[in-house]
């Protein structure tokens, strides 16, 4: 099981590293050829609004930010593909 699916299993929140998150976000921002956003987080602690519109923008899934999780990408490229609203 990945750590992920461990962590979801025991109802625990996963930790995130920050430092990898913005690395995933400024891969994806340089493989679209946009510029990414500043901030990740807003003052208030949650995703920052720039990078959530990144995210509407691009296409880019918060799961694979954060968590470096893709199954959201994957889940959304696959209905795209067959024609279904993501």
């Amino acid at each position: 099981m990945t750590d992920y699916n461990a962590a979801q299993a025991n109802g625990e929140a996963m930790p995130i590293d920050y430092v990898e998150a913005e690395t995933r976000m400024q891969f994806y921002a340089d493989t679209v050829g946009v510029e990414a956003p500043a901030k990740l987080i807003g003052e208030d602690g949650a995703p920052a609004r720039e990078l959530l519109t990144f995210c509407i923008d691009t296409g880019a899934s918060l799961d694979w930010i954060f968590l470096g999780d893709v199954r959201a990408m994957i889940h959304d490229s696959f209905k795209v593909a067959k024609g279904v609203q993501a």
